[in-house]
């Protein structure tokens, strides 16, 4: 399939409603598998980054929802999921720089960072445990790969999807 085909097809609204959907609940189940499967606990902003992906999943639905009904809508909606992203570039940038100490992180951003082994704890431990939770720092990356930190991978991931929607966007208003 050429490049050509890929972006014809992603510039009909209904595929590119589905984009949003997938991107970003792919962004959200790696980001809950690294919490869950390998306990990197996230930080205040790490949660925060996650907001504008659950927010475009309803984005996404919703444009789905209306694509015969009210195309004008679903333009809109989808025009709303991109500035979603664009947030989240925002959201992550701002985290970036936390972690490489470019600048103060938030208040609400301090704490000791912690990692629990959930297979060998009881019930009781597990409810102590949450209990217990620290908060997490913003300004400690939990994972790095090739020196990059899951905060760095997201931007780009972010940057991607924004891009992405505002170019399929603008080539289906020119068709249309």
């Amino acid at each position: 399939m050429s490049i050509g085909k890929i972006s014809a097809y992603f510039s009909h609204p209904r595929n590119l409603a589905l984009f949003v959907i997938a991107m970003s609940a792919f962004a959200l189940g790696f980001a809950y598998t690294a919490q869950y499967a390998f306990h990197i606990l996230p930080c205040h902003l790490c949660y925060e980054q996650r907001k504008p992906y659950i927010i475009n999943i309803a984005l996404g639905l919703l444009a789905l929802a209306g694509l015969k009904a009210a195309p004008r809508a679903t333009i809109a909606l989808l025009v709303l999921a991109g500035v979603a992203f664009t947030a989240n570039i925002g959201l992550a940038a701002f985290h970036v720089g936390v972690e490489y100490g470019w600048w103060e992180g938030l208040t609400t951003c301090g704490g000791d960072g912690a990692i629990a082994d959930f297979s060998k704890m009881t019930v009781e431990e597990m409810n102590s445990y949450f209990a217990n939770q620290p908060i997490v720092r913003c300004d400690v990356a939990g994972w790095r790969l090739f020196g990059i930190s899951m905060t760095g991978y997201n931007f780009m991931y972010a940057v991607f999807c924004s891009a992405f929607i505002f170019f399929h966007l603008a080539k289906g208003r020119k068709k249309a």
